[in-house]
């Protein structure tokens, strides 16, 4: 409950400085091409998808920045620009997800962790709209399919894949220093991906947690709010994701215990160097 409020909250504050960067003039800037610093993050989720136990994380980051032609590293992740035109962009799609330890009490009680997880592939991006040509505001349909990978030290293991397709319309304002986006969109998984996640093998089957086997298909939708405001060198960040799970592939899963996920997180960085060549954002 407290942390739907303060979801609710977060998107309150997210409609305003929407709506006070909506009404910023867009001007064109060039931005350097690195940007070097070091940072920490405060986030607050569950310990997976359908949990109903959460924790909290506080993550010190080194701060990177970077804007070529082929490696990009910004607020959206690591891309590898594979191709680029006026409309349509391919690019490397990165992703990845945290441990999953087996709870005391939870439904996972007796099952073994989850290992973090690392998630990869191409995305192909479609610029939709571009509302000037000082490129302040966008709409992109991007279409991202990547193969997912459990990481246990030197150990890794396939774990199927998944298919995130969604659409993000963002704003960026030099003069206020206030960047936004906001995206929206659903998700689909293979078997494989599910039985990672929700799956229970016969050996830890017991009368309140049934075998049960992923099956192909609907992963969730989700809507995802980005805020993050320049001030000199100081960069500070708000994030917030919802997630539905309703009607998903996973519906009848023991280890489903909320059709709803949440993440909230805020983030400060310090930008202590940066390069003296500029460079366009896409």
């Amino acid at each position: 409950m407290k942390l739907a409020k303060s979801c609710n909250n977060v998107f309150r504050l997210g409609s305003l400085l929407l709506l006070i960067a909506l009404t910023a003039p867009a001007q064109a800037q060039q931005k350097p091409l690195w940007e070097l610093g070091i940072g920490s993050a405060v986030m607050q989720l569950p310990y997976y998808r359908g949990s109903a136990a959460e924790r909290g994380y506080l993550l010190p980051y080194p701060y990177l920045i970077y804007r070529g032609d082929f490696l990009n590293i910004d607020k959206n992740g690591v891309r590898g620009r594979l191709y680029r035109s006026d409309k349509l962009v391919l690019n490397l799609s990165l992703a990845g997800g945290v441990p999953v330890p087996s709870d005391q009490n939870g439904p996972r009680q007796g099952m073994p962790d989850l290992s973090p997880t690392i998630e990869f592939g191409p995305s192909l991006d479609l610029r939709l709209w571009n509302k000037d040509q000082h490129r302040g505001q966008k709409l992109w349909l991007r279409l991202p399919l990547r193969a997912a990978y459990s990481v246990a030290g030197r150990d890794s293991a396939h774990q199927g894949w998944i298919f995130a397709p969604y659409l993000e319309f963002s704003r960026e304002s030099y003069a206020s220093q206030l960047e936004y986006s906001l995206s929206v969109g659903p998700m689909f998984a293979d078997s494989k991906y599910h039985d990672y996640f929700y799956g229970v093998d016969p050996v830890y089957a017991t009368p309140s947690r049934p075998t049960y086997r992923g099956r192909r298909g609907y992963n969730g939708s989700r809507i995802t709010l980005l805020l993050q405001k320049r001030i000199n060198n100081l960069s500070l960040s708000a994030f917030a994701r919802l997630d539905s799970l309703n009607g998903t592939a996973f519906n009848d899963s023991p280890l489903l215990q909320s059709r709803r996920y949440h993440i909230i997180g805020f983030a400060i960085s310090w930008i202590l160097s940066q390069s003296d060549k500029r460079m366009s954002s896409p």
